[in-house]
């Protein structure tokens, strides 16, 4: 179906204008697909948790996959998950069925698709640990195909092979375990995350990447850039890798901050940090 919505309603961060061409397609709307990213600039949205919109109307398409279906095929050990599926629901799902492994993803606000694009993880974890295929739609041969693990090329916080092709869902490795211990690491990780990261409604989780050489988090609270504000978008006291926004606040103030944390860390350190967060639409 195609809607005119605010993009505000439908990211974390609650930022964003006005999009006329808003697609938000299922099983049953394929169809869509052709018209959704024919002729004009897109942007394929998941739960919005890692992005911000323009305050200004977005002139493009969004398209919006709704493809939540999960289940367990226990005689392959498989988890099939759609790529709207929220991750969280995944680490719950698991342990319904006592299937291990995907405990690192109760605290990430994301879905399938994103987690796959940017390879997500946490704890040690990434999505492709526990991955064995995707499904896919391909714009250019429009018909829908297989991705094996191998073929998308994982790397940290990074995939490929996947330019012009929209998921629909994915296959998971569904290892049965002992419950005990996927309820205590379910546990551990739940507790480390409301200790460590803001519990604000207004944010969308890390802002810069980390890599092998540094912790963006680090570098920022050396910076003595915690607490540091704009126009009531601040740098958060309790994780420096978080950006909580107040209500009324807008975009391009998280962009003003983002690009000046950027600066700072780059001056102080020489490390050119790597945003996380995608910017989409006219930032001045």
């Amino acid at each position: 179906m195609k809607y005119n919505i605010k993009l505000s309603t439908v990211t974390t961060y609650k930022f964003g204008g006005y999009c006329n061409n808003f697609y938000k397609i299922s099983n049953n709307d394929i169809d869509l697909f052709d018209e959704a990213f024919s002729n004009k600039e897109y942007f394929i949205l998941g739960k919005g948790s890692n992005v911000a919109f323009s305050d200004k109307d977005y002139e493009g398409n969004v398209i919006n996959p709704d493809f939540n279906e999960i289940s367990f095929i226990k005689n392959l050990g498989e988890v099939k998950v759609g790529s709207s599926v929220f991750l969280p629901d995944i680490a719950r799902f698991y342990k319904d069925k006592n299937l291990i492994n995907a405990e690192f993803l109760i605290g990430i606000p994301g879905s399938v698709g994103g987690a796959v694009k940017m390879n997500a993880g946490a704890y040690g974890w990434e999505f492709s640990d526990i991955l064995s295929s995707i499904e896919v739609y391909n714009l250019v041969t429009k018909k829908i195909e297989t991705l094996d693990k191998d073929d998308i090329n994982f790397s940290y916080r990074s995939s490929s092979n996947l330019e012009n092709k929209v998921i629909i869902s994915a296959t998971l490795i569904g290892t049965e375990g002992d419950p005990a211990l996927i309820r205590s690491r379910l546990k551990e990780n739940i507790k480390y995350r409301k200790d460590t990261q803001p519990s604000a409604i207004y944010n969308a989780g890390s802002v810069f990447k980390n890599t092998d050489q540094y912790s963006a988090g680090e570098l920022i609270d050396k910076a003595e850039l915690k607490g540091f504000s704009i126009d009531g978008v601040k740098v958060s006291n309790k994780h420096a890798n978080f950006f909580v926004a107040s209500k009324g606040a807008n975009s391009s103030s998280l962009y003003k901050l983002v690009n000046h944390v950027k600066e700072v860390v780059d001056s102080k350190f020489g490390v050119s940090l790597q945003k996380e967060i995608l910017f989409v639409g006219k930032f001045d």
